[in-house]
């Protein structure tokens, strides 16, 4: 399959999910210390240079399938007891990484990168990870 390559050019496509989890943010002084829960949106976002024969970066369709994947692992679940949270704190800030983490072993290559993963913990919030 050959590419079009854009000069001086990068495209980013992105995407956004949600799920439903509890965590408990241990050693913080407030009452987010205490087991609570969120809606957490997630948006996720890949760049490349180069565009597919048919136009595209990649399909929309496996990226939010690749996502849809990570985060029915998160839905509805106790995110502390998740095995990478067992060594990080269950933040915003920490899920935003392990979200890009998983998202890059699935679709990094030498056309496309991971750019940034959001994640909002309300309408007013998020935080956001990049390599």
């Amino acid at each position: 399959m050959a590419f079009q390559t854009i000069e001086y050019g990068m495209f980013t496509l992105c995407v956004k999910d949600s799920f439903a989890a509890a965590h408990r943010l241990v050693g913080y002084k407030g009452k987010c210390e205490e087991l609570h829960g969120h809606n957490f949106t997630v948006e996720v976002c890949i760049a490349g240079e180069q565009l597919q024969d048919d136009g595209m970066l990649i399909d929309f369709a496996i990226i939010k399938g690749h996502l849809h994947e990570i985060l029915d692992g998160l839905d509805h679940k106790y995110i502390n007891d998740i095995p990478f949270f067992s060594g990080h704190a269950s933040s915003a800030e920490y899920i935003a990484m392990y979200i890009f983490s998983e998202m890059e072993r699935r679709i990094g290559n030498d056309r496309i990168c991971m750019k940034n993963v959001r994640v909002w913990e309300s309408d007013r919030a998020y935080a956001s990870y990049e390599r």
